[in-house]
């Protein structure tokens, strides 16, 4: 097996899992603050330099890393993958400025230039097909997650919803839906840097809802084990949420948002429309029938590992017949 590296200039669990599967160095680069990129630039080509011969993984976000390794990439004659896993845009309404002109340019270019797209379903495949690129579909690989210790949780029955608290998340909702709950002493722990969040929703959340703020990846897998439901929520359509592949692979009963490319791929699930009296509702179906979704969810575990170990075989064969030599006539 030739030499395989990653570059990121994020920590995003997906990479880390797919660098690890295939084999790759992994190369994090999270610098922050006025010299991020410029930093981030110089040690990407240190590391393309020290590696010249090795296959290259990029992660896209970041923009700019996808751009520099397509444009090293054709430059050198060294295959470049990008995962593109978000970064396309798809539901916001932009103005067209400078920087989104720049941005749409940038889109389009490494979707061309990419040797390989990696994205995480058919409609965003299709997408980089009408650029001409190469796509290939792999959703994110169930996790590793290690459990060491129980939570001590406040509720009889405890619920989290995994948040980064983005622009498409409804926790307005969330909160809303909690005040309706029938079940007394249910609790909901809600993960994620809570600053990104309107102060004023904050202050007039219930009193069953609790934010952890940031969480260690220990103290987030031991929370993760601790409750009995997991909610991962999204306005967006056409995206895979983290939260759903970590609950599938603890083997917690999973609500999502009802977004055909989730209803797709987590089919044992219970699905929401992101109303509150709908959350209210799905929520407390599901905790008065959680034996059902534990059997659910661990046959969900069962189902997406096994197609998932099917596909890797599939782009682990495209890259071979990528990298191969020309035949001679």
């Amino acid at each position: 097996m030739s030499k395989r590296i990653w570059i990121s200039w994020e920590k995003q669990r997906r990479s880390i899992e797919l660098a690890q599967y295939f084999g790759c160095e992994l190369f994090l680069f999270e610098y922050t603050g006025i010299l991020r990129y410029p930093k981030s630039i110089w040690y990407t080509l240190r590391v393309l330099r020290r590696k010249k011969n090795a296959l290259c993984f990029v992660q896209n976000p970041s923009m700019i890393l996808a751009t520099l390794a397509c444009v090293y990439g054709k430059l050198t004659s060294t295959f470049i993958v990008v995962d593109r896993h978000t970064t396309f845009l798809l539901t916001r309404k932009y103005r067209n400025t400078p920087s989104i002109l720049l941005f749409k340019f940038l889109h389009r270019f490494t979707l061309r230039y990419a040797d390989l797209t990696i994205v995480t379903n058919d409609f965003l495949a299709d997408i980089v097909r009408n650029y001409r690129g190469r796509a290939f579909v792999l959703p994110d690989k169930l996790p590793l997650l290690e459990f060491t210790e129980k939570e001590n949780l406040k509720g009889d029955k405890n619920i989290l919803l995994i948040s980064s608290f983005g622009a498409d998340e409804p926790i307005q909702e969330v909160l809303d839906a909690m005040r309706l709950l029938r079940t007394g002493n249910v609790c909901l722990y809600i993960s994620g840097n809570n600053s990104k969040l309107n102060q004023a929703i904050r202050d007039s959340a219930p009193s069953n809802v609790i934010f952890t703020g940031f969480l260690s990846n220990k103290k987030f897998v031991n929370l993760l084990y601790s409750v009995d439901i997991v909610m991962a929520l999204t306005t967006s359509n056409h995206c895979m949420l983290c939260g759903c592949y970590e609950a599938v692979s603890a083997c917690k009963p999973l609500i999502t948002s009802k977004k055909n490319e989730l209803q797709d791929y987590f089919v044992e699930a219970e699905f929401v429309d992101n109303t509150s009296q709908h959350i209210c509702k799905i929520t407390q179906h599901v905790l008065d029938n959680l034996p059902k979704y534990k059997v659910r969810v661990a046959a969900s575990k069962t189902r997406i590992d096994s197609a998932w170990n099917k596909q890797v075989v599939g782009f682990e064969d495209l890259l071979k017949m990528s990298l191969a030599p020309p035949k001679n006539n």
